[in-house]
């Protein structure tokens, strides 16, 4: 940007969004991450967008904070629908209002194994390392499955 006179973040913030009238929120228009929450330079920086509206509405807050939505919608950026927490309070809020999501058996990304692969190793008889070869697993994984402290909910 050398030779360009830098907007402050100040003057180009409410530009970013629009707001929405049934839910309150401010939608931001510009840039998102993977996530869904809004991005804006900084000094050269990336920020995250709600932090951003934060700071300017209501201060200075330590680094450590997370800026947590009453709305959970990751996008807005009212001032009115953020709130300091930390990342344990993140975390408990995210379960209290049943968004977490703990995928097990054949929905957990790093499944090997399908529900009719553990139902059949289940009725094998050979031994845990023979089973743990034919599946790529390891025998420990064969002794958790057959003993119920793994996949615990297929019957």
């Amino acid at each position: 940007m050398r030779g360009r006179q830098r907007i402050p973040i100040e003057e180009r913030f409410p530009k970013k969004y629009i707001p929405e009238p049934n839910s309150g929120c401010w939608l931001w228009t510009e840039g998102v991450n993977a996530c869904g929450y809004g991005t804006i330079g900084e000094n050269g920086n990336s920020m995250l967008a709600h932090r951003v509206s934060y700071r300017l509405h209501r201060g200075k807050f330590p680094k450590k904070m997370r800026v947590l939505h009453t709305c959970d919608m990751p996008c807005c950026v009212n001032p009115e629908h953020l709130f300091l927490g930390t990342q344990r309070d993140n975390v408990l809020d995210m379960e209290q209002k049943g968004r977490a999501y703990h995928p097990n058996g054949e929905a957990h990304g790093l499944s090997k194994l399908t529900e009719a692969n553990v139902r059949a190793i289940r009725l094998d008889p050979r031994s845990s390392p023979k089973i743990a070869r034919d599946y790529g697993v390891t025998a420990f994984s064969i002794r958790s499955i057959r003993s119920g402290r793994t996949w615990s909910w297929l019957v």
